[in-house]
Order: structure tokens, then sequence, then C-alpha cells
């Protein structure tokens, strides 16, 4: 009698993961690259443009490149460097700031770093207002001596 009630349970568990799987999976935040664009526009906070961004360069199928996927390199690379110097993008009465500690800025700036040399090869996609930010986020990674 024992077994049967724990055997009930397990097939109610079963049954019941089975039938919710589908809402338990990872919702998709945006279905694609200029989808996330546009929702990245929409917000100030820097975390949450840098999973637009992810969202957008890991829904990238095709192995061909297009100016989009350079831009999302371009702007991911651009939140995470104003990310790790403190800059949460938070507008209001008052802007938080935060603090890292140096490994996690470090850290930060290499992924900026190869994020922009993802952008070197393409830089001639870039409108004029795109290269003078790559430019800028280059100097800062050089200012920082990023390595």
């Amino acid at each position: 009698m024992y077994m049967n009630s724990y055997s009930k349970v397990l097939w109610s568990l079963l049954i019941f993961s089975a039938l919710f799987a589908k809402t338990l999976e990872a919702k998709e935040i945006c279905s694609n690259i200029k989808d996330c664009l546009e929702k990245s526009e929409k917000t100030n906070i820097h975390r949450k443009k840098i999973r637009y961004y992810d969202e957008a360069i890991n829904g990238q199928k095709s192995a061909k490149k297009n100016d989009l996927i350079v831009i999302v390199y371009l702007l991911r690379a651009n939140s995470v460097i104003r990310e790790a110097q403190g800059d949460t993008g938070y507008k209001g009465e008052i802007a938080l700031k935060v603090t890292h500690k140096p490994e996690y800025i470090k850290s930060q700036y290499q992924k900026a770093k190869l994020d922009l040399i993802k952008v070197t090869s393409d830089v001639e996609l870039l409108t004029p207002e795109y290269r003078a930010l790559y430019l800028e986020l280059n100097q800062i990674l050089e200012k920082e001596s990023v390595e």
C-alpha cells in the first residue's frame, strides 16, 4: 500500500511536469536582432541592454555577417564598459552609481575588447556616429591598458 501511494505521487509529479514543461522553459526576450535593438533602445539600464544584446548575438543563426550584428557588438561593448565604470543607467532624482572590484572591471573590459575586435573588421559598415563611439571605446580601453 505504501508503494502504491508513492507511485501515485511520482506519476502525478511526472504528469504535472510534462504538462507544464513549456511554462518552465526560458522565455525568449526578443524575437530577432532588430527586435532586440529596439528593446535595448527603450531602456537606460546597462544590464538590461547587455541582456538584449546577448540575446541578439545568440539568436544570430546565419553565418552571414550583417551590419546589425556589428552594431550589436559595438553597443554591447559600450554598455559593458559603462556598467564596469559604475554607470548603472538608472535615471531619476538620484543617478545610481556602483563601485566594482578591480578584477570584475578588468574582466568586463576584456569582454568589451573581444566585442570591439569583432567590430574592427567591419568598421566600414558603421555610420559616422557609430565609428566615433568605436574610437571612443577603444580609447577608454587603451587608457585602462586592457590586454
